[in-house]
């Protein structure tokens, strides 16, 4: 019988077969029998980790958002940044870092794949509410902030964030950017209760991450 440890690096292969696929040739262009070839497995043992290829890419989905939450930990626990520095650092830290982002952010994004598109804001503002809610509340205590709705002050900014620069919704200029960016880190500032101008620092950083 398999052991547990064995059957998550059988799942976790076809997630980066599949990963890599989908980067290289498109989801729609991409079948199981290609995630078949590379893992090397039966059409049975890929049935058995996923129902689809659909179900794949919710996976992928998910192992995205859970890689934010990880580079998030670790850039909160780092006691040698500000506390501001470090929540606004893991919020920024969301945007995917992997060779092929853009492909599947587009695949996320694509209309028909509305469901996808709520899966990751549904899993990432869950994941991420929950780890900023220590850092928010130390920032309450040392009166930083000045906040009535923490929880939902969080999420307010995670999803402006996500709305404003993540699935480019708008079709924004280039030019547009530093406005808007400027727009975000103010209202930021007001969501926070923080002193004005206390986020100028990330007028540049936030700019290159565009």
């Amino acid at each position: 019988m398999k052991t547990v440890k064995e059957s998550e690096i059988r799942r976790q292969e076809i997630l980066v077969a599949a990963r890599e696929l989908f980067i290289k040739k498109g989801y729609e262009q991409t079948s199981v029998n290609d995630i078949l070839k590379i893992v090397d497995i039966a059409k049975g043992t890929f049935y058995y980790y996923f129902a689809s290829k659909s179900e794949v890419l919710d996976a992928i989905v998910l192992d995205i958002v859970e890689e934010g939450a990880r580079r998030a930990e670790s850039i909160l626990i780092d006691k040698s940044i500000p506390l501001l520095n470090r929540i606004m650092m893991a919020i920024m830290a969301q945007v995917p870092e992997f060779e092929g982002t853009d492909e599947i952010k587009v695949e996320i994004h694509k209309v028909e794949n509305t469901k996808l598109e709520r899966l990751y804001l549904r899993e990432m503002l869950k994941r991420m509410t929950q780890i900023l809610q220590k850092p928010i509340t130390e920032g309450i205590e040392l009166g930083i902030f000045h906040i009535e709705y923490p929880t939902e002050s969080i999420e307010s900014i995670l999803l402006l964030g996500h709305m404003m620069f993540d699935c480019d919704v708008f079709h924004w200029k280039v030019e547009d950017y530093p406005m808007k960016i400027k727009a975000f880190l103010f209202n930021v500032e007001k969501l926070l209760g923080t002193k004005e101008g206390e986020l100028d620092v990330f007028l540049k950083m936030f700019g290159q991450m565009k």
